[in-house]
């Protein structure tokens, strides 16, 4: 059995995404920012000056979308003041976020005659990417 897999390069990640704001306690935030991207399911990742930051998905439950769970993360009050909202909050530099749709790892992961489900695709891209870059918020 084979599994390929077309791994962005990082400088194609820290290149990319979407600044995204740190929302205070007394600060709101919006998932307008994200566009399409707000009601779609995937990988994502944040990183800031070329540093990848987090790897994480999206695919299923309550905060199945990119819009609930970056807000989740980026808004203190919704994160319970996390330690990944404290890791992203802390830095100098602006946090952006580059997302990988289902419809994108569809394309990266080609597990060749074996069927997977797209959400097994974005596990499988996510623990490589976790896996290659090894970012400080997933080790906390």
């Amino acid at each position: 059995m084979e599994v390929r897999v077309k791994v962005p390069l990082k400088a194609d990640i820290v290149y990319q995404g979407i600044e995204l704001k740190i929302a205070a306690k007394s600060q709101s935030w919006t998932k307008t920012d994200l566009g399409d991207y707000a009601s779609k399911s995937g990988v994502y990742v944040h990183h800031s000056n070329g540093i990848i930051l987090y790897v994480g998905k999206t695919t299923i439950g309550e905060y199945g979308n990119f819009g609930e769970r970056l807000r989740r993360e980026f808004q203190e009050t919704s994160s319970s003041n996390s330690q990944l909202f404290q890791l992203l909050a802390k830095q100098k530099h602006p946090v952006k976020t580059i997302m990988f749709d289902l419809d994108d790892i569809d394309m990266m992961v080609n597990p060749g005659p074996i069927q997977l489900a797209r959400e097994r695709k974005a596990l499988i891209m996510e623990q490589i990417l976790i896996g290659i870059f090894q970012p400080i918020g997933n080790k906390v």
